[in-house]
């Protein structure tokens, strides 16, 4: 059955979800920048460690 029902106008979205949205990011992104540095920490131990044998 089909209805032909008016819904009205559009409701936007709240303001909660962009800033669950931006949150999130904000994390990964600090993640990723945590990540890199681990592993630029690594690198730079084992040229140093190369280097000094």
């Amino acid at each position: 059955m089909h209805t032909t029902e008016h819904h009205g106008t559009p409701v936007e979205h709240d303001v909660r979800s962009l800033g669950a949205v931006v949150a999130a990011t904000v994390v990964l992104v600090g993640l990723l920048v945590g990540v890199a540095w681990v592993a630029g920490t690594f690198v730079d131990l084992a040229t140093w460690a190369l280097a000094t044998t």
